[in-house]
């Protein structure tokens, strides 16, 4: 997988933040409706870091895993220019263990893996929840094809509402919708058409 390594690393290898770093609004949104300070919580493909340090600004215990190794650098970089401290790991999200009943909230935003391997990784997403542990999920809906605003332009990439209902069954759907939502982020501006999930063990 070294191609996908040298592509993500040439993204992010800039002192820019390429996505900025205001963190995403759903994020903001359901964690106060559902987290407290102190809870652990994994984010996945987490990139330069603007998700996961605004979670450990709300005093939540973050761990973050990425696979390129600029975008951790920079994410440690703005943890401690907020203050706060957030464990990280270089690896692929789908080799690294992500443990058992081990989380209270996994976050998975805008990571637009094949079908075969999306699926796995939500099965060891639910796998390593605690009870009462949350998945907050947000992605890009094949209704983003042909949008100016960013995202893959292979609808097998794309997400729709029956997949995350069928793939997360075993939770309590808190929240699950598509919506359009203005986005700004780095070279995703503009009306963008998302699926939001929050689902409960």
């Amino acid at each position: 997988m070294s191609q996908g390594r040298s592509f993500w690393d040439r993204k992010f290898d800039s002192e820019e933040f390429v996505y900025g770093t205001e963190p995403n609004r759903f994020l903001v949104e359901q964690v106060p409706k559902y987290l407290a300070a102190g809870q652990r919580i994994l984010t996945l493909g987490e990139g330069e870091g603007r998700n996961a340090v605004w979670l450990a600004e709300q005093g939540l215990d973050v761990t973050a895993v990425d696979y390129s190794r600029p975008a951790l650098e920079k994410l440690r970089f703005l943890a401690r220019h907020h203050g706060v401290e957030v464990r990280t790991y270089l690896s692929d999200v789908m080799d690294f263990d992500l443990g058992e009943k081990s989380w209270d909230a996994v976050v998975l935003l805008h990571m637009h893996l094949p079908p075969r391997k999306r699926r796995r990784l939500h099965g060891r997403m639910v796998d390593a929840l605690c009870r009462g542990g949350l998945v907050l999920l947000e992605a890009l809906s094949t209704d983003q094809l042909g949008r100016r605003s960013g995202g893959p332009d292979r609808r097998e990439l794309l997400y729709y509402v029956e997949t995350l209902r069928r793939d997360f069954s075993g939770l309590t759907t808190c929240r699950l919708e598509k919506e359009v939502r203005f986005i700004r982020a780095g070279e995703h501006r503009g009306k963008t058409s998302v699926i939001n999930l929050v689902a409960r063990k």
